[in-house]
């Protein structure tokens, strides 16, 4: 059972956004494994913002995963590639341990354009790879990162 809601990002959730994306322990998994400073953030927040749907190549849409009183929890991104969408997530440090990665993941599927999804994992992050796995994903590169993929539903 699904208890988050999904709804596109908005310019009003940059703090939150930026919150966790300026968080070390948000972030040690992500790209280079730093906090994003502010002007990275806003680059990355705003090209998101003008994204016009899934189907655009390479372009990263944002979502936010809301709990059932419209607060905020984390993200959802997606980005079109050439055979699949790629999924990232991030929650909350306030919300970690509650199962909302998963349900964010869940969420995603209704965004998928009948496409497989496929998320990269760094296999010290033996939570997100569990998150994964019960997603159905499975893996198909175990390099560094690891590459899963899950078929459409």
């Amino acid at each position: 059972m699904t208890r988050l809601k999904l709804r596109a990002a908005v310019p009003s959730d940059a703090d939150f956004l930026f919150s966790m994306a300026s968080d070390p322990e948000v972030v040690r998994w992500v790209g280079d494994g730093k906090p994003w400073s502010r002007d990275y953030f806003d680059g990355r927040f705003s090209r998101s913002l003008n994204a016009e749907d899934t189907r655009t190549p390479d372009v990263p849409r944002w979502f936010i995963g809301t709990a059932e009183d419209r607060h905020p929890v984390g993200l959802l991104s997606l980005t079109r590639r050439s055979d699949h969408i790629e999924v990232g997530y991030w929650v909350h440090p306030t919300q970690w341990g509650r199962g909302y990665a998963g349900e964010l993941i869940d969420l995603a599927r209704d965004h998928t354009d009948g496409l497989p999804m496929a998320a990269q994992v760094y296999p010290a992050n033996s939570a997100s790879r569990r998150v994964l796995e019960r997603a159905g994903f499975t893996l198909v590169d175990d390099g560094d990162p690891m590459i899963f993929r899950c078929p459409p539903t």
